[in-house]
């Protein structure tokens, strides 16, 4: 029997991203999606970190709200890979979309301390749903760009989180500052809607969903695959490393917390929280 044919991977470039852009329709549209939705995650973190101090005067709830942003991912990581193998991930992004959009607005109604409560459930949500949307997002590109496409439509993604998470927190944070953190929260859900809208008009076939497979409820708590990973990755000394590396690059998030602590002790009124009538960034 003669080998299988080496899969031809096309070189990765500026012209090839074009090239995908240009040529895939879907790939385009997703792709936009991919830069409204994330610029939006990223969008309005300023305005809730302020939001946050402004209210209680506490750097520690800003902490709190850092936590709430990434570790239920870990946890809910089992069952967004259950439901995004079982139905389809047009669906799941869109109702994702649509989700983050109602609790982006759900933001506006937040005005006093005695409301602050209500950041956390809904920054936890938001963050749940992030955790279905983007492993989502991830696994159609195959469905959708010829095999040879795959690394260049990886890499493009890839890349355009790293610029997403520049350009989302900075854009949030000027329109914080001129326009008040209720132009962040509606410009935010708009974000949503856009890209929801996007996917949408996507048309593509779902291999996937054709299979018959029996669901087990407790599939949904299953940190199987997870174990599976880290065996996986102590296996291999490279991805190891890469692995580590990631994890040392996300040490800094803490700085965040500890930026606004500074902010705190040495503003000329510090350790009182600023009054809501006089806090930058107020809505």
């Amino acid at each position: 029997m003669d080998p299988a044919p080496e899969l031809e991977i096309r070189s990765i470039s500026l012209a090839a991203y074009a090239r995908l852009l240009g040529g895939n329709r879907n790939f385009r549209r997703l792709w936009g999606a991919q830069v409204v939705s994330e610029i939006g995650d990223w969008f309005y973190t300023l305005a809730i970190y302020n939001l946050l101090f402004q209210l209680t005067g506490r750097a520690g709830s800003v902490a709190l709200a850092l936590v709430l942003q990434v570790l239920p991912q870990t946890v809910i990581g089992p069952t967004a890979g259950v439901v995004n193998d079982r139905l389809r991930r047009k669906y799941v992004m869109i109702a994702s979309d649509l989700g983050r959009m109602l609790i982006v607005l759900g933001m506006l109604f937040i005005r006093s301390k005695e409301k602050v409560w209500i950041v956390y459930p809904l920054l936890m949500a938001e963050t749940l749903l992030v955790a279905f949307f983007e492993p989502a997002r991830n696994a159609v590109i195959p469905n959708i760009v010829e095999r040879e496409d795959v690394v260049i439509a990886n890499t493009l993604s890839s890349t355009t989180w790293s610029v997403n998470l520049m350009l989302g927190a900075t854009l949030g944070g000027f329109v914080a500052a001129f326009f008040g953190r209720d132009a962040v929260f509606i410009l935010n859900a708009l974000s949503f809607i856009t890209s929801a809208a996007l996917i949408g008009r996507m048309h593509f076939a779902e291999p996937h969903v054709e299979v018959d497979r029996p669901f087990r409820l407790h599939e949904l708590i299953d940190f199987t695959p997870i174990v599976d990973g880290i065996r996986y990755i102590r296996a291999h000394v490279r991805l190891r490393s890469t692995v580590l590396l990631k994890f040392g690059n996300l040490i800094i998030g803490p700085g965040w917390v500890l930026f606004t602590e500074w902010a705190r002790t040495n503003s000329p009124s510090a350790g009182a929280a600023c009054p809501p009538s006089a806090a930058p960034f107020s809505g």
